[in-house]
This record gives C-alpha cells, sequence and structure tokens, in this order.
C-alpha cells in the first residue's frame, strides 16, 4: 500500500485537517477547522460540502431527515436539536 499512502504525494490518499489558526499557540484553536481531506476527497467543514474534484453537496444526516424528527419533538418548531430546555437553559 505504499504506493497509495505513507506520505504526502501527488497520487496519493490522504486524511488530514486544515486549520486557520496554530494549535501549537493554543490548544483551542483546534476548533478554528477549516477543511478535511478524508481518502483524498476534500470537505469544507462548516458545511460538509464536498469541494475540489467534486464539487457535492452533502445529503441530509439521518437526524435532518423529516422521518427521524420524532426523536426530537422540538426540531419542527426550532429547526435546531438544541432545544428542549425551559427558560433557555
Amino acid at each position: 500500500m505504499c504506493d497509495q499512502i505513507g506520505s504526502l504525494e501527488s497520487g496519493k490518499l490522504a486524511d488530514l485537517v486544515v486549520m486557520e489558526k496554530n494549535p501549537l499557540e493554543n490548544i483551542r484553536n483546534t476548533e478554528s477547522i477549516k477543511y478535511v481531506m478524508v481518502n483524498g476527497r476534500l470537505f469544507d467543514a462548516e458545511t460538509m460540502n464536498e469541494l475540489g474534484n467534486y464539487d457535492v453537496k452533502r445529503s441530509k444526516f439521518y437526524w435532518e431527515n423529516t422521518k427521524a424528527n420524532n426523536n426530537f419533538p422540538w426540531h419542527e418548531e426550532t429547526n435546531s436539536f438544541m432545544g428542549g430546555c425551559e427558560n433557555g437553559d
């Protein structure tokens, strides 16, 4: 598999994370992820859309599918999964 993985070279698969800030300066900078590459496919971290060779918008995650919303009754009203708490708690 040395011809496919193991180093950063043209034509090899890669898993990596691109950050806007240096995590060696402050560990909180690990929250500044801009892009993720998995098996050579580049994704925008904010939208999870694929970029590069195949500009593809992501499909809905299973919890965003209306069929799964019975598990999250507040989703239909808020369009968020952070609900369910009283008085903004």
